[in-house]
């Protein structure tokens, strides 16, 4: 027997990034992203010295050791196969476990299958490992033709229910029920959906198809989350701008740095933790051999401000107000059908703040904390999805509602979740975009570390245990590459830029130089119509436009700016949001003028949310992985 190829594709825990879906013949196919990987690149040093005097120290003197257990999470995303349908084979009467023959069949049209045929798939249905043969063995017919069979039992009585549920919602609608389909992250079209006969006679081909209807869940209440009744809950949040609220409540700034820094396990105070990463901004950091400039008025602007104890950040009075919490289920990278996966992003939105008094508001310092939501199999991811969905039900802002969503939020925010990341904490990466501190716009990105984890994408000298370290930007060379060796690297990995999905991931290094950058800007917050985007060439140089559009989307500065032609915060200071998160987005090819795109970043979120939360295990073969990380 060959290698089940399920045990070739490694999880790639990090994350950061958006939603692309397409439908193959009848089947939709739902990607997400995951950061640029980092354990193939230069090994990884012992811990360097602190560049101050904020070294970790761990009282029992063997923090490295201990920070040693974690594992590097950030590996490439292998290719996983496009599945264009899925049919179960009913041997017997319809049951929660009715003997059933599985037919899977690979989308011949994508070349990235072809590496699949003739071989075996292992995938998951609950507890339920089922083979998949398209080796002409074991009821195989014709090896090699991508059409692989399996034997299992399958819950027809769970189908019978989700039919239900869509005729249920279909008369409660005076339109037809429609899903969305996308191809990476546009939007081409939405299919009528109608629920299949309850009725299952032996031997009939019953389709598991992937259907999320978007119209059962509030972006609102169960995707991002602005309303002032729950970001200003007084038992949960504090207000820096009028004293009011919870300074340790478990949706402030304080309680999450705690949590992170996890001093019990670390040494690392708190208060040291937090004046460390924001020592990052005082002096000029070389990453992958790029200068991030200094922005030291950091100092006046937040540091000195900051009220302190003993001389020390006092994080329970922290500057920062909190603006969404957002759930980024529709990140998971690891595709649970194929034996692992993880629940996507939990995310908190915070924003600086300034003044005092009436004079008090948010200012354009967004922090991002992201957090990797490490549900390992299909049943715990998706509980975890119905849990999310259950607050579309609920009032918004209620005590029932916050406290359904503060139990969510535990599942990542809290210590201790994962013991294998550095810091024993779920956190993936903190992210920030800023002009408060200087022009231009500017993003910027940490991460924590330990030394099974490449230092090469960290600030030179190197990253210290414990802290937050400044870390490359994904998927998103440095601008000094726009000329060189940005269009060899467009043209040299077309194919698997424009794959459905994208299975590119935008490396350190490139032919003869560094490429992956420090930090991501934006020189205007509006691009103008009549000028291209930054991460464009013309034709003559990258002749692939498709290829050129997605890696220039994919990147910080694109997804953020001159791509899409929106400002540089998808969700503000303020909690607005920019187009790209308000519906439909129509927009011409920024470089080109053609052709004219639609993008509906919610409407995906809401598509998938709800087909995670309602069907069956095995529609998460559709799943695959993607680039895009924003």
């Amino acid at each position: 027997m060959k290698p089940e190829l399920s045990l070739l594709w490694k999880h790639s825990g990090k994350l950061g990034r958006r939603l692309p879906f397409a439908l193959l013949a009848s089947s939709l196919v739902v990607g997400c992203g995951q950061p640029a990987p980092e354990t193939s690149e230069t090994p990884a040093p012992s811990a360097p010295a602190a560049e101050s005097s904020a070294q970790a120290v761990d009282p029992s003197g063997n923090l490295e050791a201990a920070l040693n257990t974690a594992t590097d999470e950030d590996d490439a995303v292998p290719e996983r196969p496009v599945v264009e349908s899925l049919f179960a084979i009913p041997q017997g009467a319809a049951s929660k476990a009715t003997s059933a023959v599985f037919e899977l069949t690979l989308d011949a049209k994508r070349a990235q299958n072809e590496q699949f045929r003739g071989k075996t798939l292992t995938m998951l249905d609950g507890a339920q490992q089922l083979l998949f043969r398209d080796d002409g063995q074991g009821g195989d017919a014709v090896a090699g033709d991508l059409l692989f069979l399996a034997s299992g039992t399958f819950d027809f009585v769970a189908l019978q229910a989700e039919q239900e549920r869509i005729a249920q919602a279909q008369s409660q609608s005076q339109t037809q029920l429609t899903t969305a389909v996308f191809e990476g992250r546009e939007l081409v079209n939405t299919v009528p959906v109608t629920a299949l006969s309850t009725q299952f006679p032996v031997g009939q081909r019953v389709p598991i198809r992937p259907i999320g209807l978007a119209t059962l869940v509030d972006p609102a209440r169960s995707l991002i989350i602005r309303a002032s009744s729950v970001v200003g809950d007084p038992t949960r949040t504090w207000d820096p701008c009028t004293n009011v609220g919870n300074p340790n409540g478990k949706w402030t700034f304080n309680y999450l740095m705690t949590e992170m820094a996890n001093q019990p396990f670390t040494g690392v105070a708190p208060s040291t933790f937090v004046r460390e990463w924001l020592r990052q901004w005082e002096t000029a950091k070389t990453v992958n051999t790029f200068t991030t400039p200094p922005r030291a008025n950091i100092v006046t602007k937040l540091v000195n401000p900051w009220p302190k104890v003993g001389g020390a950040l006092d994080l329970t009075k922290s500057p920062f107000k909190l603006v969404a919490i957002v759930n980024r289920l529709d990140l998971a990278g690891n595709n649970p059908a194929y034996g692992s996966g993880r629940a996507g992003e939990g995310r908190f939105i915070f924003a600086a703040t300034e003044g005092t008094g009436t004079a008090c508001h948010t200012v354009p310092f967004l922090v991002i904390l992201e957090y990797g939501v490490d549900k390992n199999d299909c049943v715990s991811i998706k509980t975890y999805a119905q849990q999310w969905q259950a607050l579309s039900s609920m009032a918004l802002g209620s005590a029932t509602y916050n406290a359904a969503l503060e139990a969510l939020t535990e599942q990542f925010a809290k210590r201790d979740l994962s013991p294998r990341k550095p810091n024993r904490s779920s956190i993936n990466q903190v992210r920030t975009n800023e002009i408060w501190l200087g022009s231009p716009w500017e993003l910027r990105e940490f991460r924590l570390w330990n030394s099974t984890i490449s230092a090469a994408s960290f600030a030179a000298p190197g990253p210290v245990l414990g802290l937050l370290n400044s870390h490359t930007v994904a998927q998103t060379p440095d601008r000094a590459t726009k000329n060189t060796l940005f269009p060899s690297y467009v043209n040299g990995n077309a194919p698997a830029i424009v794959a459905l999905p994208p299975t590119y991931t935008v490396p350190l290094t490139w032919s003869t130089g560094a490429f992956r950058g420090g930090r991501a800007v934006v020189t205007s917050t509006f691009a103008s119509p009549s000028s291209p985007p930054f991460w464009s060439q013309p034709p003559a140089t990258i002749p692939n436009r498709q290829a050129r559009h997605v890696f220039s989307l994919n990147t910080c500065d694109g997804c953020h700016g001159d791509e899409i032609g929106t400002p540089f915060t998808h969700v503000s200071q303020t909690g607005a949001l920019s187009p790209f998160l308000s519906g439909a987005l129509t927009v011409p090819d920024r470089a080109d003028g053609s052709p004219t795109r639609t993008f509906n970043e919610v409407l995906g979120r809401q598509t998938f949310l709800d087909q995670v939360a309602n069907q069956s295990c095995l529609t998460l073969s559709f799943l695959s992985s993607s680039a895009a990380v924003h």
